[in-house]
């Protein structure tokens, strides 16, 4: 069926119904307020020695605007919002203000009427040059006051006749009478008007509504097909598009999600046939990781956008548009989701429909999901060079650079992607994507092993200015996920636990919550407590599967459950050989071995499947670049030649990898680092004379930094046996009171947080 020939005026009537917006008793309020201010305005041309200060004409541009832009409130929220304090306003306008509704609640409708009306006939009409209008046509509040004005003038008398009832239910509920008593005399004799507001009707102490009154609040009664709606049209789209940018460009400023979607259900109701809010709803549950509601808002949102095609004159491209957007986000709503298959298919359709239209930008965003969720085939098609804007270029810039990082491209020829895409940025004042090319040059150091340089980068976007404007403020523009993350990780990296845990408390994107876990899973791990350390693991699982498997399998080996430790790494190993779609697989899978590598040597005494298994991660790690994985690879292997007895080469592997672990190694890792080196020296030394009482005694001195960085990261059992050898090599070289020292130092840490005998066994690298 064709709809653009058929139902057409069906869908007329429904966008006409649509488009008008409400009459309500908050904005014959806010007319209310507009008039008051605007006959100050004319009183004060009139006398001479009659100024309004500038504080009072800016701060009533600002709340009329407010008013004007929010959605309705009680009348005691606006009584509240005009008396607290934050806006500057004349006594005299408020006293004005409060007479002119309660006139209308006394006198009826025809005092309704008439506050409209008087409105635009004394403020908006000019009465001769000499004397021009007040509110100009053209102006915010002359286009508000004439849209009000035209959608009075359509009610008929049985909806105007409403619209009362309803503006008396909603002055009652307020507290009339308490803002006026609130403005003292002394106030008003203080104004910098004193006279203006004198022609005005005198003041009532106190409404009491007459008995009269009420049959005329039940006028009506039986036929009330007044609709009074809480959001207009206008007041949706700012809001929506206001929302929608923040949830782009600084998630915390934007409201809660809870709170969003009450209000978003809030305007549904009020305007059901409005898409884009439908489309904000789908933003937050993507921002939830909620499926069902972001499925079921995605298709409301573009089943609703084709009711809106017929005011356009080429319906036929609008519908075409409006499908091939939405397979376009359903492929993005999948792949967000981890539904990669039926990504595909979404992609798929919006790239044949946007070949068929000629649309270059939507070509473009269906290659950059396709590229992530196709897997490494489909993304080096989709990202070969073809002509694209510039928005597109510098984004698909960034998806190249990730492929050809975990393709085994020299880091030289990625970071030279990465400088394109960031000239291209440079050049067209991109500062999101400005934003995104530093995190992810951040992220690519961090693959490649070197934490100094990603820290720079995680710096330089911390530190980045990205203030833009939203709304009536300003706002920062934030990476904040992969800049606190990335902060975060530095932080724990140098044993600063207290700023991790300050970074952590200051972002709230996934990435630094799991940052966060896995910091905490580590930090327990160490520490021995196994509770806090699986309670971390199941966070962490929520936002990484697989990282938090690889702690998993470390607790279940620190605790002495080589079975199930094995087991969970064998899980590891066997999803990084079947998907090859993970941007971070092959470092997973270095890990992976190498940690089996610690089980098999703690737990089996056959050293040539060890050395094997370390053999090929080491080549894994060289192929892909990943020079820090290699160095730790490394590092195992020279620890197994030293259980073996080949020390001499132990000490000249670890001699030639220690550099590379002191300069981008955690605190845990230049200790582990070392110590190990120190066990090569130890046993390698002279067997005896001055020759080895100068080794053992540099060698003390080595396990004095080993100590303080095992001690920032509270590695217990560790610095325990850090102990317990420089005990030993005190005792070696006949330093009784250094000796006595250390063992009175271990026997003291022992007691505080004592250790289990089995873990003393794991102390290998």
């Amino acid at each position: 069926m064709d709809l653009g020939n058929e139902n057409i005026d069906f869908i007329k009537l429904i966008n006409i119904k649509g488009n008008v917006d409400n009459i309500t008793p908050h904005k014959i309020a806010v007319v209310a307020f507009i008039r008051e201010y605007g006959l100050l305005k004319l009183e004060a041309k009139d006398m001479i020695d009659c100024t309004m200060a500038p504080k009072y004409r800016k701060d009533f541009c600002i709340l009329a605007l407010k008013l004007i832009q929010c959605p309705d409130m009680e009348f005691k929220e606006l009584e509240a919002l005009l008396t607290n304090g934050k806006y500057n306003l004349l006594s005299v306008h408020l006293q004005n203000f409060c007479v002119r509704l309660q006139n209308i609640y006394v006198n009826g409708i025809n005092a309704l009427m008439d506050c409209v009306t008087s409105t635009i006939d004394k403020l908006m009409i000019e009465q001769s040059e000499t004397f021009p209008c007040v509110i100009t046509r053209c102006s915010v509040l002359g286009f508000y006051l004439r849209r009000i004005m035209l959608y009075l003038d359509k009610l008929t008398f049985v909806q105007v006749a409403s619209l009362y009832k309803s503006f008396c239910i909603y002055y009652q509920k307020g507290r009339p009478g308490l803002m006026m008593r609130s403005l003292s005399k002394e106030k008003l004799n203080n104004v910098e008007v004193p006279t203006v507001g004198a022609a005005t009707s005198p003041v009532v102490p106190e409404e009491s509504k007459p008995q009269e009154l009420l049959l005329k609040m039940n006028i009506i009664e039986r036929d009330n097909t007044f609709e009074e709606c809480q959001w207009s049209r206008k007041q949706a789209e700012l809001f929506t598009a206001q929302q929608a940018n923040l949830m782009q460009i600084n998630e915390k400023k934007a409201m809660p999600a809870k709170q969003l979607q009450k209000i978003i259900m809030q305007i549904m109701n009020d305007i059901p046939e409005y898409p884009d809010i439908h489309f904000l709803s789908f933003l937050n549950c993507i921002r939830m990781k909620e499926f069902c509601g972001a499925q079921d808002s995605l298709y409301n949102c573009f089943d609703r956008a084709v009711f809106n095609m017929c005011g356009n004159g080429n319906v036929a491209n609008d519908r075409n548009k409006n499908f091939r957007y939405a397979a376009l986000n359903r492929a993005a709503m999948h792949t967000h989701f981890g539904h990669k298959a039926v990504a595909m298919e979404g992609v798929r359709e919006a790239l044949a429909t946007a070949q068929e239209a000629a649309d270059s930008a939507c070509l473009a965003h269906a290659a950059a999901w396709g590229s992530l969720a196709g897997g490494r085939v489909r993304r080096a098609a989709l990202l070969s060079r073809v002509p694209r804007p510039p928005r597109a270029a510098a984004s698909a810039v960034q998806l190249m650079a990730q492929h050809a990082a975990v393709n085994a491209a020299r880091p030289a020829e990625v970071f030279q992607i990465i400088t394109k895409g960031d000239t291209i940025n440079y050049l067209h004042s991109m500062t999101d994507l400005t934003m995104a090319g530093l995190a992810n040059t951040a992220a690519l150091w961090g693959l490649y092993g070197k934490t100094e340089m990603a820290s720079i980068n995680c710096q330089l976007l911390l530190n980045l200015n990205t203030k833009c404007n939203v709304g009536n403020g300003s706002v920062w523009q934030t990476e904040g996920g992969a800049a606190g993350a990335g902060a975060l990780c530095a932080a724990a990296w140098r044993g600063r636990g207290a700023l991790a845990a300050a970074l952590a408390s200051l972002f709230g994107a996934p990435q630094v919550l799991a940052a966060a876990a896995a910091h905490r899973a580590a930090a327990a791990l160490r520490a021995d407590k196994w509770e806090e350390a699986d309670q971390s693991i199941r966070q962490l699982a929520s936002y990484d599967r697989w990282e938090s498997q690889l702690l998993r399998a470390e607790m279940y080996f620190l605790k002495g459950d080589a079975t199930d430790a094995l087991e969970t790494l064998h899980d590891i190993l066997d999803y990084c050989k079947t998907e090859d779609d993970s941007l971070h697989y092959m470092s997973l899978r270095i890990k992976a071995m190498i940690m089996m590598s610690e089980v098999q040597h703690t737990f089996s005494n056959v050293r040539s499947t060890n050395i094997m298994l370390l053999n090929e991660a080491l080549s894994l790690a060289r192929k892909y670049n990943l020079h820090f994985l290699a160095a730790t690879a490394e590092m195992h292997i020279a620890n197994v030649q030293l259980h073996m007895g080949c020390t001499k080469n132990a000490l000249l592997l670890v001699r030639k990898v220690l550099p590379l672990v002191m300069e981008h190694g955690s605190a845990y890792d230049m200790a582990r680092g070392l110590l190990l080196y120190t066990k090569c020296r130890v046993a390698t030394a002279p067997p005896a004379g001055e020759a080895r009482t100068h080794v053992l005694q540099t060698c003390c001195d080595a396990l004095d930094t080993v100590k303080e960085n095992f001690a920032k990261v509270g590695a217990q059992a560790r610095l325990l046996h850090t102990w317990y050898l420089q005990a030993q090599l005190y005792n070696d070289i006949g330093n009784t009171v250094a000796r006595n020292q250390c063992a009175w130092m271990y026997r003291q840490l022992e007691t505080q947080n004592p250790v289990e005998p089995m873990n003393m066994l794991h102390i290998i690298y």
